[in-house]
């Protein structure tokens, strides 16, 4: 089946999903991730044989490249059965920001071809969630933005400072 992901068309089938993870070890299953599916008896991360797959096609796509959402939507068009992990996962709270530490990051929103609003954070990479709705999406990403400052703390990295904000217009 063709599959447009970010703009680039890619034939993409069961097959060539097997073949890409055959003999990869499944990334592990953290927090970050919330749905799961099983192929050649392995549990993966729904955006870990879309990357391999990329890969194999030679357009090798990295994970910030795309979204959970569109790896969902490529799994499940193809038939596999997608696992919520979080339904019996029993979730961290994220409650090591204390009550005082209060940060103001930049985000931006934006809707996907599924009609979702994606929100990323700019300032950490890779930051970003989505929801059905624009508060929606607000909300996941201020979860998204703190469990990402919580894990950067734990192991020690800087949390950015987002000295200034601007606007540019680029004629194009």
């Amino acid at each position: 089946m063709r599959f447009r992901i970010r703009g680039t068309d890619y034939e993409i089938n069961r097959d060539n999903i097997t073949e890409a993870v055959k003999g990869v070890e499944p990334n592990p299953t953290d927090g970050r991730h919330r749905f799961c599916v099983e192929i050649n008896g392995q549990n993966y991360p729904i955006k870990q044989p879309i990357h391999r797959v990329t890969k194999l096609l030679e357009d090798e796509l990295p994970y910030i490249a795309f979204t959970a959402q569109d790896a969902y939507r490529i799994l499940a068009k193809l038939g596999y059965r997608i696992d919520n992990l979080q339904e019996s996962a029993v979730r961290e709270p994220v409650s090591d920001v204390a009550a005082d530490d209060t940060l103001k990051f930049v985000i931006t929103l934006e809707n996907d071809e599924d009609d979702f609003v994606v929100a990323s954070c700019p300032a950490l990479p890779g930051c970003h969630s989505q929801g059905r709705t624009r508060e929606a999406a607000i909300t996941n990403i201020k979860e998204a933005i703190r469990g990402y400052i919580i894990s950067m703390r734990r192991h020690g990295e800087p949390v950015p400072v987002v000295l200034e904000v601007a606007q540019v217009e680029v004629k194009v």
